[in-house]
C-alpha cells in the first residue's frame, strides 16, 4: 500500500460514490479506506460498483450502517474497526462513534501510527506530541465544517485532505 484514499460519511450520496471512484485513477490509488456511514441502502446500482472496485478496499461500519441494510444489499458486513500496515506504520481505521480516540483503540498505537476516524463530518489532521496522527477525512457528501466535501490521501511521504470535486489540498502533513 503506497497510495491510500480515505473517505467517510457518504450517507448514500450516489454522486459522491461516482467522484470517489473517479479519484482512484486520478490519485493512482492502490487501496481505499471507507471510515463508515456508507448508506448502502440508498446506493441502489452503485452497490455493484463498490463490490467490483478496481483496487483493494477496507470498509468499517458506522453508526448509520445497519447490519440489515448490508444484508439486503448482499454486501459483506463491515467490522467496527480495521488494522492495516503501511510499512512499519499502523493505520487504525474506525468510524469514531464507538472508538472515539486512539486511547480507546484495542491495539497499541505509537506516535508514528495513524488513527483514522470519521463520524463528525469535519476534516481533521493533527499530530499531538507523543501521540499518533489523527486523521478524519471529513464527509464526502455532507460536511459540517463549512468546507466542501472532502477525502484524504495517505502516501509514505505524507497525508493530505483534499476537496472531493477538485482535488485541491486543504491541509497536509509530511510523514517522517
Amino acid at each position: 500500500m503506497d497510495r491510500i484514499l480515505v473517505f467517510s460519511d457518504i450517507h448514500g450520496d450516489m454522486q459522491a460514490i461516482d467522484r470517489i471512484i473517479s479519484k482512484i485513477e486520478h490519485e493512482q490509488a492502490d487501496h481505499i479506506l471507507f471510515a463508515g456511514d456508507l448508506g448502502i441502502d440508498r446506493l441502489a446500482a452503485k452497490v455493484s460498483k463498490l463490490r467490483h472496485l478496481p483496487i483493494a478496499s477496507t470498509f468499517v461500519r458506522g453508526n448509520c450502517d445497519s447490519a440489515w441494510s448490508f444484508s439486503e444489499a448482499a454486501f459483506p458486513l463491515p467490522t467496527q474497526y480495521a488494522v492495516l500496515h503501511m510499512g512499519k506504520r499502523i493505520i487504525f481505521l474506525t468510524h469514531g462513534h464507538l472508538i472515539p480516540n486512539w486511547e480507546s483503540a484495542p491495539v497499541a498505537l505509537a506516535s508514528t501510527d495513524i488513527f483514522v476516524s470519521g463520524h463528525t463530518h469535519r476534516s481533521l489532521l493533527e499530530h499531538p506530541k507523543k501521540q499518533p496522527i489523527h486523521l478524519n477525512p471529513g464527509s464526502a457528501s455532507s460536511p459540517r465544517d463549512r468546507k466542501a466535501p472532502t477525502y484524504a490521501l495517505i502516501t509514505p511521504e505524507g497525508i493530505a485532505i483534499k476537496i472531493l470535486a477538485t482535488g485541491e489540498i486543504l491541509e497536509q502533513m509530511k510523514l517522517k
